[in-house]
């Protein structure tokens, strides 16, 4: 027994040596952010094509004329800005982000819109054509990722989830008046919008010190309008947050 004791302090000795300690890493650490950002939304409509053809009284044998096309997939990119309050849980080489933000988009009520009223047989007021307008969201993202490298300064990460995104309220600038009217989603005439759009986020973030840069693109899994046609969804974001 007086030997065996001597042997397993050498035993213990030697395996910690032998193994490293564990690193401070693994050891899961929250950060608290705080960020701004800017970006696009890229708003496609697939509306149907519709071949227009010249109407009124036709002679006997006359043939209607065409006069073109309208419908399809007209692209509309518009800027957005927002800010949200995140919380970063990391462990190790993996991370996993929960934030609450708000954004905004600005859109012009254009001729594709006042088209796809008419198409939808409820015409837009005429004293809110050709004006600026713009919708409020609550954006809720839930990400997770990968850590490829870090260093105490500098870190880079790569992650992917999901966004829940509420349209709120919205608004139309006339005569100087930037909320000269107010509308919910669904308002819009011939357009109206969802309150709810899912959307799949795939970005990259980089840490220097406190500061940290936020790159993300999210594509839109449900239609932004409740219309006939599917409206596909494409938001580029650049944020700029501070590490707490």
């Amino acid at each position: 027994m007086k030997r065996l004791i001597p042997a397993l302090a050498l035993l213990t000795l030697c395996t910690a040596v032998w193994f490293p300690p564990s690193s401070a890493s693994a050891v899961p650490k929250m950060d608290v952010k705080v960020a701004v950002g800017v970006g696009s939304t890229t708003l496609v409509p697939r509306v149907p094509s519709i071949d227009l053809y010249s109407t009124g009284p036709l002679g006997p044998g006359d043939n209607p004329v065409y006069e073109g096309t309208v419908g399809g997939r007209t692209r509309g990119t518009f800027t957005n800005w927002g800010m949200q309050l995140a919380a970063r849980v990391t462990a190790g080489k993996i991370f996993g982000e929960m934030a609450i933000g708000f954004s905004r988009f600005y859109f012009t009520v254009g001729e594709e819109l006042e088209l796809i009223a008419e198409l939808e047989g409820n015409p837009l007021p005429i004293e809110i054509r050709g004006q600026q307008a713009r919708m409020n969201q609550l954006e809720i993202p839930l990400t997770a990722g990968y850590v490829p490298y870090k260093n105490p300064y500098f870190k880079i990460f790569l992650y992917g989830g999901w966004v829940s995104t509420f349209n709120l309220r919205g608004f139309v600038d006339y005569n100087g008046n930037r909320k000269a009217l107010k509308f919910k989603p669904k308002d819009i005439p011939g357009y109206p919008l969802a309150i709810y759009l899912a959307g799949l986020r795939l970005g990259t973030q980089f840490d220097l010190g406190p500061l940290n840069f936020d790159f993300n693109y999210t594509i839109g899994m449900n239609s932004l309008t409740k219309t006939d046609f599917r409206t596909n969804t494409h938001v580029f974001k650049f944020f700029l947050g501070w590490l707490f």
